[in-house]
């Protein structure tokens, strides 16, 4: 264990947030989640997990929050439905967040972006958050630890699965390094038990390299439960979001992920933080 004996996490009860949570919790940490709904939030997380009521839009409930904590750990994301000009959790959520941690005399920080944030899929005023988010960090004063993670196994039942179907919208231009968010979790607890990661940037792959569609259809044949692959055109969902600012998010993220030219850049990853292991059909048959 490092110095950082005690972690604080914001974010740490979405669908990464609370892998991360558990495998903290697992590597001998003393872990604080912040949440809104404290009562919500000891449903989904160990019990071992101390809960304080915070919200990044209230900078003193967050000073509370940090207070008598080593480290930080945000899991923050632009929610769909979410504008241009709307608040943003990686934005002034993000100032509101440092102003407490230098506050709390916070040692270190981790922080989960997105290894399409470098992008070349035109502009995309998303992209300019999560780009600005990381600078900020990289900026502030406290060693940040960035991981920039591809595709997340939990997003294939998570996010595209509607009863018996696993809805998918375009098609693939390149493979990904699909990787479990537990496998994750692992690595970035690694992380926080060893100084010498502070500060550094690390890419979060898995072992194999495949296709958005290849991903659907291996889940869908390891889950075995009548699960069954739907595709449809991204110009659909693309159409059907000129009623919904949520459904035009998806389209345009989802565009985004599937034109991204993915090149494996996870050796030193691998080396410092541990090789995850999971595969699509061990995800699926562990309840993924």
């Amino acid at each position: 264990m490092s110095e950082s004996h005690t972690v604080a996490v914001i974010g740490a009860t979405g669908m990464l947030g609370i892998p991360v949570t558990r495998a903290l919790v697992e590597a001998g940490f003393t872990v604080t989640a912040l949440v809104r709904n404290p009562v919500a939030a000891k449903r989904v997380l160990p019990p071992e997990v101390a809960l304080v009521e915070a919200d990044v839009r209230d900078e003193d409930s967050l000073r509370r929050g940090l207070a008598g904590q080593d480290a930080l750990y945000l899991n923050l994301a632009v929610q769909p439905g979410e504008r241009r000009n709307d608040f943003h959790t990686e934005v002034q959520g993000l100032e509101h967040i440092l102003n407490a941690t230098h506050a709390a005399g916070i040692k270190r920080i981790g922080y989960l972006s997105a290894l399409v944030i470098d992008s070349a899929d035109g502009e995309w005023w998303v992209l300019d958050v999560w780009r600005a988010a990381v600078q900020r960090l990289k900026s502030c004063g406290i060693p940040a630890t960035i991981f920039y993670a591809s595709n997340f196994m939990e997003t294939l039942p998570q996010r595209h699965r509607l009863g018996s179907a696993l809805v998918l919208a375009g098609t693939s231009h390149h493979a990904n390094y699909w990787i479990a968010a537990d496998d994750f979790g692992r690595q970035v607890a690694r992380a926080f038990a060893m100084p010498e990661t502070a500060g550094r940037d690390y890419v979060i792959q898995g072992p194999e390299l495949v296709t958005y569609e290849e991903a659907a259809e291996r889940y869908v044949r390891a889950k075995g439960d009548g699960l069954r692959v739907v595709k449809l055109p991204l110009a659909l969902l693309r159409f059907l979001g000129l009623f919904s600012t949520g459904i035009r998010f998806n389209a345009r993220i989802l565009r985004t992920v599937l034109r991204y030219p993915e090149e494996f850049k996870a050796e030193e990853t691998w080396r410092d933080l541990g090789k995850p292991a999971t595969t699509i059909e061990a995800f699926a048959k562990a309840g993924g």
